[in-house]
């Protein structure tokens, strides 16, 4: 499904939420009650079934923006939240997020309704158990970094106090922006996308890409 499905967006929501938890979740879960945030079991993700015209809508602006993106051309493309599912959903790389997860963008903001396996994290105690939760936060990516904004986390019924958001605030987005750059780096395929984006942002209740024009260093 190409970079932006898999490499990009996709893996920037994975990222997000497991730093949100390795980052600002580590000490806050121990200094509370781990097993009171997390579950022995995941919850019902509600996702309805994506339309055929949500699919091929999804697949034509994925279309138009890698063809932009190889072209070297300036586009706009959109992506509702629905559609950002369908592409996410397609992918194997992410199928711990596949019928786990729900994206919904409305005024601006992007909602992240997710029940993920803690397995692979390297914590004491946390085999067996899952985050069930949801994430409210604005975004914007220019000049090569994103800016989050982090609105709400509610996690099994917990809802994080304010003083907690805003301190995390603080500091998630240079942890997140350096190791960000890290993976692309590594990563061929994702580095000569990202190099040709200009920016996204989320406008009403769809993410705006924009891609760069002409040759790009």
């Amino acid at each position: 499904m190409g970079c932006f499905a898999k490499g990009c967006l996709g893996v920037v929501l994975a990222f997000f939420l497991l730093s949100l938890l390795l980052i600002g979740g580590g000490w806050f879960f121990y200094k509370k009650t781990f097993n009171g945030l997390t579950a022995t079991a995941p919850s019902d993700v509600r996702i309805e079934a994506p339309t055929p015209e949500q699919i091929q809508t999804a697949q034509t602006s994925l279309d138009r923006l890698n063809d932009a993106i190889a072209r070297k051309q300036e586009t706009t493309v959109a992506f509702t939240g629905p559609e950002l599912s369908v592409l996410l959903a397609r992918e194997a790389d992410l199928d711990f997020l596949r019928d786990r997860s729900r994206i919904d963008i409305s005024n601006s903001i992007m909602t992240v309704t997710l029940s993920a396996p803690l397995d692979s994290l390297p914590w004491p105690g946390v085999k067996g158990r899952w985050f069930n939760g949801t994430i409210r936060f604005k975004m914007s990516y220019s000049n090569d970094d994103f800016d989050m904004d982090i609105k709400s986390i509610e996690a099994n019924g917990f809802e994080f106090p304010s003083a907690f958001l805003s301190s995390f605030n603080s500091s998630f987005g240079d942890s997140m922006n350096g190791s960000f750059h890290d993976a692309v780096r590594r990563n061929n395929q994702e580095e000569g996308f990202w190099r040709h984006v200009k920016s996204i942002k989320l406008e009403g209740d769809k993410a705006i890409v924009t891609t760069k024009g002409g040759e790009t260093l």
